[in-house]
């Protein structure tokens, strides 16, 4: 299997995954634009919700992923739909935290053992890593017009060669894209 193909198999993967995960019990809506700021809905504003969630869990916790499920062009969830999942690891604990942020604020939680950090390299997400908002408005002029909507979109997964972003439109030709977490669009193969 070549690398592409690895990278779609393990997005494919990850999408059910979160699917299951994060949207278990909701119903299946039309998207709608959100309204709001930029930051409503933006990973931004899910990582400010499960922050103090972390802290309680463990103080030494730190984010190692961030994934989204139905994530619009903009970077921000739909009014009704979607979700963001934080994920962080505690060394002092050994275990995995993850909040899920639903498209309204609500929140769930799920902790499992793990003796090693996940994310790129086993570290986590980079300080001064950019907003959703960012790093969707740098695949504008490259993803295919009709797309409107970001299945998945995931941040630091073990299987990239560094801290960026895999998104997967739900249109076009090469339906994903990859941006670094400064924002820098990095193209359509990792």
């Amino acid at each position: 299997m070549n690398q592409k193909s690895r990278h779609r198999a393990i997005l494919t993967a990850v999408l059910l995954t979160m699917l299951a995960l994060m949207l278990n019990g909701s119903t299946c809506q039309t998207p709608t634009q959100r309204p709001g700021n930029s930051f409503d809905g933006s990973a931004y504003w899910a990582r400010d919700i499960a922050q103090p969630l972390i802290t309680n869990f463990a103080a030494d916790a730190q984010i190692y992923h961030v994934n989204g499920v139905q994530v619009y062009e903009d970077g921000r969830l739909p009014a009704n739909a979607g979700s963001w999942g934080l994920v962080a690891w505690s060394a002092s604990r050994q275990e995995i935290f993850q909040v899920n942020v639903r498209f309204n604020g609500a929140t769930s939680t799920d902790t499992r053992s793990q003796t090693t950090p996940p994310g790129a390299a086993g570290q986590p997400i980079p300080n001064g890593w950019v907003n959703s908002t960012v790093i969707f408005n740098a695949t504008a002029s490259h993803r295919d017009p009709s797309a409107t909507l970001a299945t998945l979109a995931a941040f630091n997964l073990p299987t990239y060669s560094g801290p960026h972003w895999g998104i997967n439109f739900n249109a076009g030709q090469e339906p994903n894209h990859y941006v670094n977490s400064d924002g820098t669009y990095l193209g359509t193969t990792p």
